[in-house]
This record gives C-alpha cells, structure tokens and sequence, in this order.
C-alpha cells in the first residue's frame, strides 16, 4: 500500500513537472539552503547582496517552515513551502536556482536555467558523495546523479574541486573557484554583526566565548559529546585569562536531542538561525570533524579537536587527508583536551593553518557572493 501512495504521488510530481516545462522561464531566482530548514549559509549571502545591488531581480525563498519565515516578504521575497506544488511551479519556470546540499531528487531542470552549487563545507575534510563507506552503491550513484544537474557549482579550495566535485560527485561542469560566500564575513569581519549572536544569547560584555559546533553521526545519539564544560572553562580561563563562556551548537539532525545547559555560564545555540554569526561571535571553536573548522581557520583564531572515535568513524566515513595532518590540536578525552589547551602555542597555529591553507590550495576571495551575484546578473540580463 505505501509503495502505491508513493508510485501515485511521484507520478502527480512528474505529472506537474511535465506541465510546468511548457511555460515560459523568468528572470526569477529560486533559493533553499539545508533542504528548507534555514535562511543561512552561502544561499542567504548571495539572496540578500542581489536583493541589495538588483532589486528588480525577483527572489523565491522555499522552506519546510514557511509561516516562520514570512518577515521576508517585508523585502518583496516570495516565501513558498519545500516541496509544494507552488515551490515546484517556481523553481521550473525560473531562471535561476541556488542550493547549498544535494537537492530533491526528483527535479529535473530545464535547459536554459542555471542551477548553482554552493555546498555547505570548505577545505577538504570527511568524505562525500560517492567517496562515502557507509552508504551503499546505488546511494553513490544517485548523490552523482543528482550533482550532474548542476551547472555552476562553486569551490572553497583545489583539494575541495579535486576530491568532492570532481572525484566524489564526478561532476564535469563549470567549476568557480571563488570561495564560499559565507566566509565573506569571515574574512573581513564586521564589528555590528560579530556582536549580533553575543547580543542575541544574552552573553554578559566582555566575556569570552568557545563555540562546541560537533558534526553528527550515524547513530544520531550524544554518547560521543561527552565534553567535561566545567574542566573546560577552568582550562580556558587558565590558558587565555579572562572569564569564558561556552556555546553548544550541535548539527540539526540532532537538534530534537540538543544537549541541556544547566549552568549560566553555558548557552545553547541549536536552533540559532545562522553559524557564521556564531563562528563570528566567537574567540575559540571546539569541533571534531565539522568543516566548520576550515570557516573558523579563516580568522586565525584557535580552534580545537575533540573525538573520542577517530578509529570508529575512518570506518564510517573516512577522510581526504589524516586527520593528524590539520593545524587543529586534537584531543580524544577530556585529560587529553585540558593538555592540548594548555599548551596551546599560537605561533606555531598561525603557521600550520596558513600551510594547510597553502597545502589544499584555499580559493577563498571575500568576494564570492559578489562574484556569484555578477554571474546571476549577467546571467539572467544575457
């Protein structure tokens, strides 16, 4: 029975697909990041300089949420749900589409649209796609699949274009090896939005702030963040001075199991709406396999590893280079991170980060959302 609800369902999809086809496309451009579940990320750079420097430029926004997301409409974005019959009509008759993570499958796009790649993670850490150990062979294949639609997928490093977009999705169109729009801010960063997420959470002025932004894992438990935050705080405080705060931001596929605070001096940050405000915010990260670590490097500021299951997740996923190759003092308990801290030299960090920059051939400009602004414009004007 739920194979025939599902056989009907993807056929009423092709159905309107098909009838959607015979319109005309519009100089409209179609915007999602993380599959509908937030206004972030390099989509949202792009969306809001376009709406700056081209407003006659139309913007559809698609979201699983759409009712929390209507302040947009205050700037003339058209806000839809994912994955309605309104969000399919939208991104088959507009010009432009713009994502940020392996889009519904079911969408086949026309020629004469531009469908532009901005993936959600820099440099060149855990593997994807079809590199991936814990998926299966057709699973590989779809991810590769899928990608091949595109026609502009843009690229934070050479080791980034080289291993994930050519090897892992063997995607052999146009790449832009500009940088992430996202690390924009990251790299000539804003006093007003550095203070936003501070501000936001209610963290006391003056006080310091380590970020704990872990990655999942397949077994979407938290036995693996078992992070003493007492023994961390004292550790920071002893080696950085002043008084510290820590903000727990864990992925939002575990957003539902998001870890309790329980001390004023701990914040958590899950549903906080963009991590680059977080990561701006913020004087030290704590992270395990995120490449959120690649974002934070970008301002030379101290970031840290802390994983108990290095071992268990090569099995899992894997990475594209060892793990103790990254400029990131790593840590596998909470003996071994209070050590890494302390001494923590930040001289030889500032090197190392700028070799592994050097070694996986960073491409980050500051201006990616400029220049993908550029290409859209120019794009839909041709």
């Amino acid at each position: 029975m739920k194979q025939k609800i599902k056989y009907a369902v993807e056929h009423g999809i092709q159905n309107a697909l098909q009838t959607f086809r015979l319109l005309p496309l519009q100089n409209r451009v179609n915007f999602i990041a993380f599959s509908g579940r937030q206004y972030s990320d390099s989509p949202r750079r792009i969306s809001e300089l376009l709406l700056r420097e081209h407003p006659e430029i139309q913007q559809i926004w698609a979201f699983n949420e759409p009712e929390k997301f209507r302040f947009l409409e205050e700037t003339g974005i058209k806000v839809v749900k994912y994955k309605s019959l309104e969000y399919l009509y939208y991104v088959m008759t507009s010009k432009v589409y713009v994502d940020n993570a392996e889009f519904w499958s079911i969408l086949k796009f026309r020629p004469g649209q531009m469908v532009l790649q901005t993936w959600h993670g820099g440099g060149a850490y855990k593997r994807v796609g079809g590199h991936r150990i814990d998926v299966n062979r057709r699973e590989k294949q779809h991810a590769v699949e899928k990608m091949n639609k595109i026609t502009l997928f843009l690229s934070s490093s050479k080791a980034f274009t080289k291993y994930v977009i050519r090897d892992a999705y063997q995607y052999r169109g146009e790449v832009l090896e500009c940088g992430l729009p996202r690390n924009d801010d990251l790299l000539s960063p804003d006093p007003a939005t550095a203070a936003k997420a501070r501000e936001t959470l209610g963290i006391p002025e003056g006080a310091k702030v380590l970020l704990y932004a872990p990655t999942f894992r397949n077994s979407h438990t938290l036995d693996l963040y078992d992070v003493d935050f007492a023994r961390l705080k004292t550790s920071l405080e002893a080696r950085f001075g002043g008084e510290w705060v820590i903000v727990l931001r864990m992925h939002y596929y575990l957003a539902d199991k998001a870890m309790a605070v329980g001390a004023p001096w701990l914040y958590n940050a899950t549903d906080y709406p963009d991590m680059q405000e977080l990561l701006l915010s913020s004087d030290v990260l704590l992270t395990d396999y995120s490449s959120c670590m690649w974002d934070f490097s970008l301002m030379k500021k101290p970031c840290f590893l802390y994983a108990r299951d290095i071992d268990e997740y090569r099995g899992e996923r894997d990475f594209y280079t060892p793990i103790e190759s990254w400029p990131f003092p790593l840590a596998a308990d909470n003996d071994a991170l209070e050590q890494v801290i302390s001494e923590f030299d930040e001289e030889k960090y500032r090197a190392d980060a700028a070799r592994h920059h050097a070694e996986l051939g960073s491409t980050e400009s500051g201006t990616a959302a400029k220049q993908c602004v550029e290409r859209i414009a120019a794009f839909l004007h041709s």
